[in-house]
């Protein structure tokens, strides 16, 4: 067994006299410290496509933008674009609508589960606080979507139509206040798309054409009886002078003001949305093409760019620049002069394809999953072929609903199924005419995940096991028998449960999860080791530590499952631990779990018979 005092180095520096100790720190501090850029162990990076936005809002001088499962703000003064996810509190994927009221200076956030956040911004527009209302998501009495049509609004009180009814949210109270639902005729429910405000009135674009009620204090508005309806057709709706503009779905654009209608323009296209962008110009929105609407000369005028494709939703900031969310080109704008993208990179087309469903075995045999209900078909070299499926003797799957397959560091065979994990420990023994059954592994007394659906396996640099189920991520040890981590969308920033797949890089440590919402990576804790110590292809990040780090320390491009000891300059003893593969992490404290005084302290490390030994230098600020 490894032993501390075997490293020769250790044993030179434990018997030297103190000034010599002393003259080595000195000179350690003297000359440089490496310093790793690798990312740092235990974060998570995004991977998600900002390419099919939806939503956009004007934020003071930063322009915020929602995709399917991402989401961002342009820094019109820096010229960057900021991803913006869970990692940075907010509290799920998947934005269904913003609204940004500037009195308050909050963005409104809310998610396609009803979920809703408040972000307060600075006044140059950037993220200060969030603040979460679940209430709508949390409500079981409220059985439609919960996914936003649309936000506005009025005196620091903001309007979210909803299929089910309206919601009346206080900004600065930070409180959900009221809401109207069943506002249809004879008090039926009816599905609402939209809000807008005249000086006396609401209107709202519903499944039952417009609907609209005075605003008073004596007016019940949770009162269907007091909505009456304008129009019984499907029209999309905007503030015109004290009244409204109307769009129909085959181009017709009227006014409605003082009770009467008045013919305005015909359009030769479906219109989509109108929206407001000063007193005289409009917006008119079809599936392909966004317009501007000129009631000077009554004429609408296509935007000509080509990489408006399908847009969502168009904004106009205070210069007059058009911002345009495009559902195929991302964040589209004419700030800069001719239209381009703002969106950051999108890159959730990593690891589309899986690898786990051929796996090729140590003896050359090929594991094919034979779909739901197929089991397993291996094939080797001489074109032989071998059935695996339930029952003692042709396998002993738990289900024949074979969902992943991964061959691990010792050549042992993990078979994910919907009724848990089974493992093949000599798949070499298929073709032998043996028996070749696989094993259980048995976590807590139980069938490892016997009743989870197993949706993927993934083998780290550390030989641990990556498990994808449809609640989440179990990380186990090797032999499956100690649970490591086990990661879901409450207490990471997993955009879901439903884990679909996984790839662990073994060289980098990165792990790579693809969810029904997205792709996102974690950088682990595991790496492939190396047989032979090389010193220069250690790292050790982040180095130096500065006060105001609290993550892991990671020590990469060790020896296999090399042991670790770290000590001060003096000698003294502060921690050991053991590789996963070929990375190592402190914590930055003491076996006591004491945080460790500023210094600088010596890594050493080395196999288990004492071989390989390395001395590495790390530098804390405390």
């Amino acid at each position: 067994m490894f032993s501390f005092i075997e490293f020769p180095y250790f044993k030179w520096l434990s018997n030297c006299p103190f000034f010599y100790r002393r003259l080595l720190w000195v000179f350690i501090v003297v000359f440089s410290i490496n310093v790793a850029s690798n990312a740092q162990i235990g974060t998570w990076q995004t991977h998600f496509n900002y390419l099919n936005t939806k939503d956009v809002a004007i934020v003071e001088n930063k322009i915020y933008c929602a995709s399917e499962n991402g989401f961002f703000y342009y820094d019109t003064a820096e010229n960057q674009a900021i991803k913006l996810s869970k990692i940075d509190g907010f509290t799920e994927t998947g934005i269904a609508k913003l609204k940004y009221n500037s009195t308050t200076k909050t963005l409104i956030i809310a998610y396609q589960s009803g979920n809703i956040d408040l972000l307060a911004v600075s006044a140059s527009g950037e993220p200060v606080k969030i603040t979460n209302i679940p209430l709508l998501k949390e409500s079981t009495s409220i059985q439609a979507n919960k996914r936003a049509n649309h936000i506005e609004v009025k005196d620091k009180i903001a309007y979210l139509a909803f299929d089910f009814g309206l919601v009346v949210l206080d900004i600065e109270k930070q409180d959900i206040r009221e809401t109207y639902q069943n506002l249809g005729n004879n008090g039926s429910l009816i599905n609402i798309y939209k809000t807008v405000f005249t000086p006396d009135s609401i209107y709202l674009s519903t499944s039952q054409g417009i609907r609209g009620a005075k605003l008073a204090s004596n007016i019940n508005l949770q009162f269907f009886g007091n909505w009456k309806t304008l129009l019984n057709r499907n029209l999309s709706i905007c503030n015109f002078q004290n009244g409204l503009m109307l769009a129909s779905d085959i181009g017709e654009i009227f006014t409605y003001q003082n009770g009467k209608y008045n013919n305005f323009i015909k359009f030769s296209e479906k219109i989509e949305n109108i929206e407001n962008i000063n007193s005289k110009e409009f917006f008119v929105k079809t599936l392909n093409s966004v317009n501007i609407l000129n009631i000077d000369n009554l004429k609408i005028n296509k935007i000509s760019e080509i990489k408006i494709n399908l847009p969502k939703v168009s904004q106009v900031d205070a210069q007059g620049k058009y911002w345009i969310a495009d559902y195929t080109n991302g964040l589209l704008s004419n700030s800069q002069g001719n239209y381009k993208s703002f969106s950051p990179i999108s890159t959730d087309t990593l690891y589309q394809t899986r690898k786990d469903s051929i796996v090729t075995d140590l003896d050359g045999n090929a594991w094919k999953r034979q779909g739901d209900y197929g089991g397993i078909l291996v094939e080797n070299a001489k074109k032989q072929r071998q059935l695996i499926y339930t029952g003692v003797g042709a396998g002993n799957l738990p289900s024949n609903t074979v969902k992943s397959l991964a061959l691990d560091r010792d050549g042992q065979m993990w078979v994910g199924t919907d009724k848990g994990v089974v493992v093949f420990d000599s798949p070499n023994a298929v073709f032998s005419g043996k028996n070749f059954d696989a094993y259980t592994p048995v976590f807590e007394k139980r069938r490892l995940l016997g009743n989870e659906t197993i949706t993927s396996i993934a083998v780290d640099g550390g030989n641990r096991k990556w498990m994808g189920t449809k609640n989440g991520i179990f990380l186990f040890n090797p032999d499956g028998t100690e649970l490591v981590s086990n990661f879901t969308e409450k207490n990471s920033p997993l955009p879901t449960n439903e884990i679909l797949y996984i790839t662990a890089e073994p060289k980098t440590g990165e792990v790579y999860i693809r969810t029904s919402k997205g792709m996102v990576s974690y950088r682990g804790t595991a790496t492939e080791g190396s047989l032979k110590q090389v010193e220069n292809a250690v790292k050790v990040f982040p180095n130096p530590v500065r006060p105001d780090f609290e993550g892991q320390i990671g020590i990469e491009g060790l020896v296999e499952n090399a042991y670790v000891k770290i000590t001060d300059v003096a000698g003294n003893l502060v921690y050991e631990t053991r590789a996963n593969g070929g990375t190592a992490v402190w914590n930055g404290r003491t076996l006591a779990g004491g945080r460790v005084e500023t210094g600088i302290y010596l890594i050493f490390s080395g196999n288990a018979k004492g071989e390989e030994t390395l001395v590495s230098r790390l530098a804390v600020v405390k």
